[in-house]
């Protein structure tokens, strides 16, 4: 018998023991979620009797935001989905932040453990400072601004005075004067090639008619005679007498014309002289 009773004895203190811990297990409830501070979760499938319970509005600096994504009938209960996001780090009880969508009392409700974690260390309630150096120096909307209008003008003084020097350039060759024996090639090639009419020849005629006529000074003559002086000049000449030849014959004569010879005294004249002669 003096062995028994410390056996009985030792049994009910183990028991006892046995008894405290499934009590304090009731007492605080495993969190069904975990999250870290500002980050939100969800959590299904969360059971809740009664009629349908949506989230209390938002006021002040709340330690939890509490959303309710999807409610179900579930008998006499509905079925939740909800979306937390805490911002104070500890246990936290989801049902706290929850009302009747009737307005009616919320009465007892089974917990909704959730447990916020913080991501900075014990003691700490500000995040760390960052180090100075030379990186925040490179930074800044106004560093930023500052290199883009940089860049900007750059390409606008590129595009102007860039496209500017092209379009001069462009607009030299184009202006570039050629030379009138240039211009009269084209149609004393067609003239000898029997390709225009006589009225092409006459047009032609009466324009280097006037241009000698102004360059030799020949403005105060009669007509009849200022066209003999330029018959007979050594470099208007030859090209008169042509032109009236093409008029009044037939192209078989064109042999023994030479387009080079006849238009030499026009290499060194410009085209505007003919043109101001209109």
């Amino acid at each position: 018998m003096s062995i028994a009773i410390p056996v009985r004895v030792l049994l009910i203190v183990l028991a006892s023991f046995v008894v405290q811990a499934d009590s304090n297990d009731t007492d605080t409830p495993k969190p069904l979620a975990s999250a870290t501070v500002g980050a939100p979760r969800v959590i299904e499938d969360v059971i809740l009797p009664g009629s349908e319970m949506v989230a209390k509005p938002i006021t002040g600096d709340p330690e939890m935001i509490v959303q309710i994504e999807d409610a179900i009938p579930h008998g006499d209960s509905f079925r939740y989905t909800i979306r937390f996001s805490g911002l104070e780090p500890g246990d936290h009880d989801l049902a706290d932040w929850l009302m009747r969508k009737d307005g009616s009392a919320a009465g007892e409700l089974p917990a909704i453990p959730v447990t916020i974690e913080s991501l900075l260390p014990a003691g700490q309630i500000t995040p760390n400072q960052l180090p100075e150096g030379w990186i925040p120096n490179m930074g800044g909307y106004k560093v930023v601004m500052t290199v883009a209008a940089a860049i900007w003008g750059l390409v606008l003084l590129v595009l102007m005075f860039g496209g500017r020097k092209k379009k001069d350039t462009k607009e030299e060759s184009v202006a570039a004067p050629r030379s009138l024996a240039d211009l009269l090639k084209d149609r004393l090639e067609a003239a000898f090639e029997n390709k225009v009419g006589p009225e092409k020849y006459a047009e032609l005629e009466r324009m280097l008619f006037s241009m000698w006529r102004k360059r030799l000074g020949y403005e105060s003559l009669p007509l009849q005679e200022a066209m003999s002086k330029i018959k007979s000049d050594e470099q208007a000449g030859p090209l008169m007498v042509q032109l009236e030849n093409w008029m009044h014959r037939p192209a078989s004569d064109n042999q023994d014309v030479d387009l080079s010879k006849l238009l030499e005294p026009y290499r060194n004249l410009s085209v505007n002289e003919l043109e101001s002669a209109k």
